[in-house]
C-alpha cells in the first residue's frame, strides 16, 4: 500500500512529462436524432438528458432549430434518454449504444393536454438494435448484471469469465487465455487506457470483474486505433460512484478452505458533479495454482483432487474518482493496488522419483515428468500498483479530445529451494538434469496518450492519436543447473532491460451509403529494446480496412483486411538462461522480434428478436510468429519467434434474451495455428521439426454455453464448457483427451423490512462431474497441469 500511496500523490505530475509502455485506444460513442411534435414539426430548445445504467447524467444537449440534437461523447452501454420541452409531455426512452458508433433516436413529443394513455410521461422501451452498423467486426458485450448471475459472481477471475462467455477463447493453466491461435497478447483497457504488461505475463494482468460495470471483447477486425496487443481487446468500463452514498459487503467460503471477503462503497457530492467509488477484496485458499499431480503414478490423463504446497493469498484495492467540470470537461482518476502470493505446487510423498512417470517417456512420447519432492518450498509473488488520469474535453458538439497520463509499478519475486529443486539430479536411481530459478525484478512503466475525434459530418467520424511509451526492468535473476550426476553450474544477471514504443494512427469511419460503412485507417508502430548484450529496433506501417453492409436493420455482413504489429514484452530473462545452457556461441543474439501479420476476416451478424447470431471466419499469415515457454517450475512466460506461421478458424455465437426471465449464450470455435522454423528468442524455443507444427496452445474445437433464469428474487444459471484438448507429444502432433465441465449457481435476493432485506445468498457448484482433466501435459519447461475437481462455494452479501 505504501507504493500505491506514493503513486496517488506523485504520479500525475510525473506522468505528464514521462512516457509509457503500452497503448490504449479511444472508442467513444454518441446519440443523435431529431425531435418533432405530433404534427411532424421540429421542436427546438428541447432539453435532452442521457443517463447511464447507474442513473447518472452522462451528457446533456439542446435541440437546434431543425429539432436536431447530439449527445457526444459517451461510453458504449445502456442508457435512458429523457426529453423535456415547454408545452409537451415528458418523454423517456431506453436505448443501447454500441462501441464507437452513433445511435439514432428520433423522438415524437405529444403536446400537453393531447389524448394519450399517460398524461405526464411518454415512456418508450425501444427495441434494441443489437447489430451495430459499425465496420468493426467481431465483439461481445457483457454487463455487470450478467457477471453477478454467473457461477462465482464477481469473484470469478477475468480469464475464466472470458473463456466461458466469448467464442474463440481458450483458458490455459495459471489463468492464461489463448485467442485465435495467439499465445496471450490480450489488450486490457480500463476506461480507454490499456493496462501495461505484468512481468510474469500471467498473474495480475487481468482486471477484477468486481469493478466492471460492463465490457466489450473485440476479437477480430481490429481497426487502426488499437495497437500492440491484438489477439483481443477487452474494453472495460468500470463502476463509478452512485448518486446516493452506499455500498455492499460480501463474504464467501468454499472448497480448499477458500475465503473471499470483499466490500465496496460509492457516492457523490451534493451538487452531483463529483463521484467516487472504492473497493477492496482479499482471497485465501489452499489451492492457488493448477496442480502438476496426476491421479496416480501410472495414470497421467487424470488429475488428483489433492493440492500439495499450493496455498495462495491475494488482495486488491481500487479507487475511481470522477469530476464533471461543466458539460464539456470531465476528469477521472483511477488507481489500484494488487498483491498475489503463490506456493509452487509439488508432488506428494506417495510419489517416488523412481516411478515410471519420472523415468520413461509417457504415452504421448513426451519426456518424463520432472519430480519435485513434497517438501520443496518454491514460491512466487507479484505486486502491481497503477494510476491513470483521464481528461475528456468536448471542443464543440462534434469534436472531442482526450489525454491520459499513467504509471504502473510491478514487482515479481520467485524464491527457490535449491536443495529440493536439484533433488532429481542427485538421485542415482533416476539420473536427470535439474534446475532452480529465482528472481526479484521490478518494472516501472510511464505513459502519456492523446486522441482526437471529429464528426466531420453525419457520415464521417475521424480519429487521430499518438503515443510515446517506455519501461525499465531491474533486479536480480539467478539460475542453478545441475546435469545428472554432475556439478552445479550457476548464472546470475542483474542488468536492466529498457524498451520504448511509439505509435501514430489516423482512421476514418465513413458511411458510403445508408447501408454501407467503410472504416479505413493506417497505424505506425516503432519499438526499441535495449538489453545487456543486444539491442533490437523495429517498426511497421499498418493499413487496415473494414467494410460492413447492413442488408437489413438486423443483418450485417462485414469484411476486414489489415496488417497487425505485435511486439514482444520488454522483459528479458534470456541472458541468464542462455549462459546456463552451455555454450553461448550456439545461440544467436537476443533478436526477439515483433510479430507481423496479414489478417483477413469475413462474417455475418443476424438479430432475431432479442437474440444475436454471429458467424465469423478468419485467416492470418504471420512473420516471426510469437509463442511463449514457461520458465522451469514457475508460471513466468518468456517469448520466442517461429520464423513463419499461420492461423485460421471459424466461430459461431448466439446470445441474448429468450424472454423477460430467461437469457442465454452459446459459442463454438474451430481453430488451427501452426509455426515453422525459429526466428528469435532461441533460448526459450522447444525442439521444432523442419516443417509446420501445431502451436502448443491450440485447441481445435471449443464450445461453451450458458442459460440464466431470473424472476422475482430468484436466479439460476447453468453453464458448460467443452474442449477437444490442447496439444502435446513430439512437435505438438497429438491432442490431449477431450473434456467437459459444467458449473451452476443458485441465488436469492431477500426483500422486505426485516434484517435480511437487501441481502443476497448464492450457492456455486463448479465442475459438477468432477472431471479432473489434463490442461497441459509435458508442456514447455513447466510440465503438467490438471483442472480443479468439484467445488462448492457459498456467498453472502448485503448492501450497506
Amino acid at each position: 500500500m505504501k507504493k500505491l500511496t506514493v503513486c496517488l500523490v506523485g504520479s500525475l505530475a510525473v506522468c505528464v512529462a514521462i512516457f509509457s509502455t503500452n497503448s490504449y485506444a479511444l472508442s467513444q460513442s454518441g446519440v443523435s436524432g431529431t425531435i418533432l411534435d405530433d404534427q411532424g414539426v421540429a421542436v427546438s430548445d428541447a432539453k435532452v438528458q442521457v443517463f447511464d445504467s447507474q442513473k447518472k447524467l452522462a451528457k446533456e444537449s439542446v435541440s437546434g432549430a431543425a429539432g436536431d440534437f447530439e449527445a457526444y461523447p459517451i461510453d458504449f452501454g445502456d442508457y435512458l434518454v429523457k426529453v423535456d420541452a415547454p408545452g409537451f409531455i415528458h418523454y423517456e426512452s431506453q436505448i443501447h449504444v454500441s462501441s464507437g458508433t452513433t445511435t439514432t433516436l428520433n423522438v415524437q413529443l405529444a403536446a400537453t393536454g393531447a389524448a394519450h394513455p399517460q398524461e405526464m410521461t411518454i415512456a418508450v422501451k425501444a427495441q434494441k438494435n443489437l447489430v451495430s452498423g459499425s465496420a468493426a467486426a467481431s465483439s461481445r458485450e457483457v454487463n455487470r448484471e450478467m457477471i453477478e448471475e454467473l457461477p462465482e459472481g464477481d469473484d470469478v477471475k477475468l480469464p475464466k469469465l472470458l473463456a466461458t462467455t466469448t467464442p474463440g477463447i481458450i483458458q490455459g493453466p495459471f489463468g492464461q487465455t489463448f485467442i485465435r491461435g495467439n499465445h496471450a497478447n490480450i489488450q486490457y483497457q480500463i476506461d480507454g487506457v490499456q493496462l501495461p504488461d505484468s512481468p510474469s505475463s500471467t498473474f495480475g494482468q487481468a482486471f477484477s470483474p468486481r469493478n466492471i460495470d460492463h465490457m466489450e471483447v473485440i476479437t477480430g477486425g481490429i481497426p487502426a486505433e488499437y495497437g500492440e496487443r491484438l489477439a483481443a481487446v477487452v474494453n472495460i468500463i468500470t463502476k463509478s460512484g452512485s448518486e446516493i452514498p452506499g455500498g455492499n459487503a460480501e463474504i464467501g467460503y468454499g472448497a480448499y478452505n477458500t475465503i473471499t471477503p470483499q466490500a465496496n462503497y460509492s457516492g457523490s457530492s451534493r451538487s452531483g458533479d463529483f463521484h467516487y467509488y472504492l473497493s477492496a477484496a482479499y482471497t485465501k485458499t489452499d489451492r492457488g495454482l493448477d496442480t502438476p499431480q496426476p491421479e496416480s503414478n501410472t495414470n497421467i490423463t487424470q488429475g488428483s483432487s489433492d493440492a500439495i504446497h499450493d496455498a495462495s493469498n491475494a488482495n486488491d484495492e481500487f479507487v475511481k474518482l470522477d469530476w464533471q467540470v461543466g458539460n464539456d470537461d470531465k476528469i477521472s482518476v483511477i488507481a489500484y493496488n494488487s498483491y498475489s502470493y503463490y506456493e509452487i505446487p509439488n508432488f506428494p510423498s506417495s510419489f517416488s522419483p523412481t516411478d515410471a512417470i519420472f523415468t520413461t517417456p509417457d504415452q504421448f512420447g513426451n519426456d518424463p515428468l520432472h519430480y519435485t519432492p513434497s517438501n520443496t518450498n518454491d514460491t512466487q509473488a507479484e505486486n502491481n500498483s497503477y494510476i491513470q488520469a483521464v481528461w475528456k474535453h468536448t471542443l464543440d458538439p462534434h469534436s472531442f479530445l482526450q489525454l491520459a497520463p499513467y504509471f504502473k509499478f510491478s514487482k515479481l519475486k520467485v524464491t527457490n529451494d535449491p536443495t529440493n529443486d536439484l533433488f532429481q539430479a542427485n538421485f542415482a536411481a533416476n539420473p536427470a538434469d535439474s534446475s532452480s530459478f529465482s528472481t526479484d525484478r521490478t518494472t516501472n512503466n510511464y505513459g502519456l496518450k492523446g486522441d482526437y475525434q471529429n464528426r466531420l459530418s453525419e457520415n464521417d467520424l475521424v480519429k487521430v492519436g499518438f503515443q510515446v511509451q517506455g519501461s525499465r526492468s531491474t533486479g536480480d535473476t539467478t539460475v542453478l543447473f545441475q546435469p545428472a550426476g554432475g556439478a552445479v553450474v550457476s548464472s546470475a544477471d542483474d542488468s536492466p532491460d529498457t524498451g520504448w514504443f511509439e505509435s501514430l494512427y489516423l482512421q476514418d469511419e465513413h458511411k458510403l451509403t445508408s447501408k454501407l460503412t467503410l472504416n479505413a485507417g493506417i497505424r505506425f508502430d516503432a519499438t526499441q529494446f535495449k538489453f545487456s548484450d543486444a539491442s533490437s529496433n523495429d517498426s511497421w506501417a499498418e493499413p487496415r480496412i473494414g467494410l460492413s453492409y447492413m442488408v437489413t436493420e438486423t443483418t450485417k455482413i462485414h469484411v476486414f483486411y489489415g496488417l497487425l504489429y505485435q511486439p514482444a514484452p520488454v522483459e528479458n530473462l534470456r541472458d541468464t538462461f542462455q549462459t546456463i545452457a552451455g555454450n553461448p556461441t550456439t545461440f544467436a543474439p537476443y533478436d526477439i522480434k515483433a510479430e507481423k501479420d496479414n489478417y483477413y476476416e469475413v462474417g455475418i451478424a443476424q438479430q432475431i428478436g432479442n437474440q444475436v447470431l454471429n458467424l465469423n471466419t478468419y485467416y492470418k499469415s504471420a512473420k516471426n510468429m510469437l509463442d511463449d515457454s514457461q520458465l522451469l517450475n514457475t508460471s513466468i512466460a518468456q517469448p520466442y519467434n517461429f520464423a513463419t506461421g499461420y492461423a485460421y478458424g471459424v466461430e459461431f455465437s448466439v446470445n441474448g434474451k429468450i424472454s423477460d426471465a430467461w437469457s442465454d449464450y452459446a459459442n463454438y470455435s474451430y481453430e488451427i495455428a501452426k509455426g515453422k522454423g525459429l526466428g528469435g528468442g532461441l533460448f526459450a524455443s522447444p525442439e521444432v521439426s523442419s516443417g509446420y507444427q501445431f502451436l502448443d496452445h491450440v485447441q481445435v474445437s471449443t464450445a461453451n454455453a450458458g442459460v440464466t433464469y431470473k424472476r422475482d428474487h430468484w436466479w439460476w444459471t447453468g453453464e458448460g464448457l467443452f474442449g477437444s484438448g490442447l496439444r502435446t507429444g513430439d512437435g505438438n502432433s497429438l491432442s490431449l483427451p477431450s473434456h467437459f465441465s459444467a458449473d451452476t449457481s443458485l441465488g436469492y435476493d431477500f426483500s422486505g423490512d426485516t434484517w435480511l432485506s437487501k441481502t443476497k445468498l448464492s450457492l456455486d457448484l463448479l465442475n459438477l462431474t468432477n472431471n479432473l482433466y489434463p490442461i497441459t501435459i509435458a508442456n514447455g519447461f513447466n510440465g503438467s497441469h490438471y483442472a480443479v475437481g468439484r467445488e462448492l462455494f457459498v456467498r453472502l452479501s448485503k448492501d450497506i
